[in-house]
């Protein structure tokens, strides 16, 4: 199982993931035509594409369903976010299988109507998706505790966004407990998960108050002898591909 995020922050969001029956998207933030062109430029197939799952329903992970809902791709995802958005689809339950895949949600703190974070699992490989939310509870912790890769939001540098231009009411919302994760508190949770855990993407860093270079440099030095491999993410381009 593989994982590649072709675009992450909020200019939209898509997570491509191939499983031993065919590739599916989790989220959909971005045009149709960008979901394309960014998963043969990651060397991934959409072949027989037929499942995006859907973390939560802000703008930035949804803004694309439309046209993957007109191409036949099914939606799964909370009863919650199905509700928000007002779509029918797949409620997510746990071990629900999708292309070889079994999926495992779990609640993540972050202002949606019912949001999730995901554990994968297809023959012994396991990926953990948590790239929105405000802080890490420990039912986070237990959901991504087994998995070999994660994908885990570093969303800002903390004294950045103090100083940056963001009314005092968004910055609180970003800082709160259903907000945003701050790069230091992203290298914190690695340190939790520890030596089983090898590789991240950092996702959802922010344009205004983040850097890659910060993220990486801050997550790096909190997980100092931690022994896996940090990648970042792209608003504009795909990851690494990731995962065994």
């Amino acid at each position: 199982m593989r994982i590649c995020a072709l675009g992450s922050g909020s200019a939209g969001n898509v997570l491509l993931v191939e499983g031993p029956r065919g590739a599916l998207l989790v989220d959909a933030g971005l045009p149709w035509r960008e979901i394309e062109a960014r998963s043969a430029r990651a060397g991934m197939s959409l072949a027989g594409l037929k499942w995006v799952l859907l973390t939560h329903e802000h703008a930035d992970h949804v803004r694309g369903l439309d046209p993957l809902l007109r191409r036949g791709v099914r939606v799964a995802a909370s009863t919650g976010t199905l509700r928000a958005l007002g779509i029918e689809g797949t409620a997510l339950g746990p071990g629900i299988e999708l292309e070889g895949i079994h999926i495992f949600p779990f609640p993540i703190p972050h202002d949606a109507r019912e949001p999730v974070g995901l554990r994968l699992e297809a023959n012994g490989s396991r990926i953990g998706i948590a790239t929105d939310l405000g802080q890490i509870t420990d039912t986070v912790l237990s959901a991504l505790s087994t998995c070999q890769t994660v994908a885990l939001e570093a969303n800002h540098d903390v004294p950045l966004l103090l100083a940056g231009p963001y009314p005092w009411p968004l910055k609180l919302r970003i800082l709160g407990p259903e907000g945003h994760l701050a790069n230091e508190e992203t290298g914190r949770t690695i340190r939790l998960l520890g030596s089983g855990l090898e590789q991240v993407l950092l996702a959802h860093l922010s344009a205004e108050n983040n850097t890659p270079a910060l993220a990486l440099e801050t997550v790096a030095r909190a997980v100092d002898g931690w022994g896996g491999l940090l990648y970042l993410t792209y608003p504009d381009r795909p990851s690494a591909v990731v995962g065994a």
